[in-house]
């Protein structure tokens, strides 16, 4: 076997013939390719390719009710992705919701998650996937706003702003 000079990260050669790296040389290598993947496109984080906008609860004079929240979600990334809690300051509980119209009136049914397509917007509204807001702590002024966080399943928790409104 011919060994090759070489002028190595702290000047050695391994057996193989590759530039050993130690200390402080291996943490830069790593530092280096750990950044230069977080800057290639593509590598984004799940989390960075969902938006949750638009997200809003109905004002109530009343405390100790279930209130609905409502919000659109954005999922550009190219995995399907799913809403797996959401925590809220003013609610004691969240609970996911589905609609069900099978026989006779609709009627909310319990659901472990609500499913996040990818490439797609969803609307979360009263008449289909939704959160309930458990238990409200306080009553709900028109035109306050709270942070709320929505927990992914793929993307991780988002802080997200809730507006109060007396309209839908």
């Amino acid at each position: 076997m011919t060994a090759i000079a070489t002028s190595g990260a702290d000047g050695r050669l391994d057996r193989g013939g590759r530039i050993a790296l130690s200390g402080e040389s291996g943490f830069l290598v790593f530092g280096l390719v750990a950044v230069g993947l977080w800057l290639t496109p593509g590598f984004a984080a799940a989390g960075d390719a969902l938006q949750v906008t638009n997200a809003r609860v109905p004002a109530s004079d009343e405390v100790g009710i279930d209130l609905p929240l409502a919000m659109t979600i954005r999922n550009d990334a190219t995995e399907a992705d799913a809403i797996l809690r959401v925590r809220c300051p003013f609610a004691n509980f969240a609970v996911k919701h589905t609609v069900d119209r099978g026989e006779g009136a609709p009627a909310m049914r319990e659901i472990k998650s609500i499913p996040i397509p990818e490439s797609k917007t969803t609307e979360l509204k009263h008449d289909g996937h939704h959160v309930m807001l458990l238990q409200t702590r306080q009553k709900l002024v028109d035109g306050e706003a709270f942070t709320c966080a929505v927990v992914f399943q793929k993307a991780g928790s988002k802080e997200t702003e809730v507006q109060v409104s007396r309209t839908p």
